[in-house]
């Protein structure tokens, strides 16, 4: 091999006793368009000029240099040394050009041979091989170790630019809602109403408190009955939201609430079975909860305290009272809805 030939030629320098060759073993891997494994062994024998080829039953440390074409640009290379104890070590380096990768290999082989002599500046391979072969007396610093020089470390690949944040999602200023659900209602009959309501909804769906909305809502009871009278409710109601609370998908909304209702009440168990229809007026303060599902469905429970501004006796001729309305009623309900 080349590197052999080399590491040999380097063993006939005179005036340096064999004892203080440094046996070692050189090899290379790369690509066609970098230097080849001679021009390696070279380099490093000019840099490191105590080095001599291992016999072939020589325990000795092994160099082996590996170069290939970076991922992005430039190239990338790696020295694997192998004590003679079988301990691997491995120093990685990556330059913008194969010649320079190839130098640097070189620089740090020098360096793991013998830092002591190493040579790590830029040299002419050829003429140093020659001056440390020719007949001639010893340089005048010989016996003088010079002081280790560091390694020079190419400098990083650039790091790729961060991507750009993506642009937070805008929503509508303006909502409309629609959504259909069932309730229960307390105070307006002698036993609890179940009713199917429905609204209609346009909020401001900002990122502020101040997020008003405006909801119009119908609904129709079942019947309520009693052992005196049956009870049926239609009507519906005003709600104005002036603020909202968010967190995450949830949105909290404290309201107000008018409503307009009619009742009718007809009697049971008696002759003459006689019917009315009386209004029902109320208001009152609501509390309104909605978790959004994912676009556009959600789904929402309120809870309604309301003020009875109109409260009927109702009663049996010829003066037995059924129901008299109480002050202040209750409702909830359960709704889904979509939301545009």
């Amino acid at each position: 091999m080349a590197g052999a030939a080399a590491l040999a030629a380097a063993a006939t320098i005179r005036g340096v006793r064999a004892d203080d060759f440094v046996p070692v073993q050189l090899e290379y891997e790369g690509p066609s368009v970098c230097p080849d494994g001679a021009a390696f062994t070279r380099e490093v024998l000019a840099r490191a000029p105590r080095a001599r080829a291992a016999g072939p039953a020589e325990r000795a440390r092994a160099l082996i240099a590996r170069v290939k074409p970076g991922g992005g640009h430039g190239y990338d290379g790696v020295l694997i040394v192998r004590d003679t104890g079988g301990t691997t070590t491995e120093r990685a380096v990556h330059a913008p050009s194969c010649d320079e990768l190839v130098t640097a290999l070189a620089v740090i082989a020098a360096m793991v041979i013998d830092p002591m002599t190493a040579k790590t500046g830029a040299i002419d391979a050829g003429s140093a091989l020659a001056d440390a072969t020719t007949d001639g007396a010893e340089p005048a610093d010989a016996g003088v170790a010079p002081e280790p020089v560091p390694v020079p470390v190419p400098a990083p690949a650039p790091a790729p630019a961060p991507e750009p944040a993506p642009e937070p999602v805008r929503r509508e200023a303006w909502e409309i809602s629609a959504g259909a659900g069932v309730g229960v209602i307390g105070g307006s009959a002698p036993t609890l109403f179940f009713s199917v309501p429905v609204f209609f909804e346009v909020s401001r769906n900002g990122a502020g408190l101040v997020d008003p909305a405006f909801r119009m809502r119908f609904e129709r009871t079942a019947t309520a009955a009693s052992e005196s009278g049956a009870f049926t409710r239609t009507g519906g109601s005003v709600d104005f939201c002036p603020i909202a609370l968010r967190a995450r998908s949830l949105r909290a909304q404290p309201c107000a609430r008018v409503e307009l209702a009619a009742l009718a009440v007809s009697g049971r168990k008696v002759e003459p079975i006689r019917s009315n229809l009386r209004p029902w007026f109320t208001l009152g303060p609501v509390a309104r909860v909605r978790l959004e599902l994912g676009s556009p469905v959600f789904v929402e429970l309120e809870g309604a305290l309301l003020l009875a501004l109109v409260r009927d006796r109702f009663f049996v001729e010829p003066g037995t009272l059924i129901y008299r309305a109480p002050l202040v009623g209750a409702t909830t309900a359960f709704a889904v809805g979509l939301g545009f």
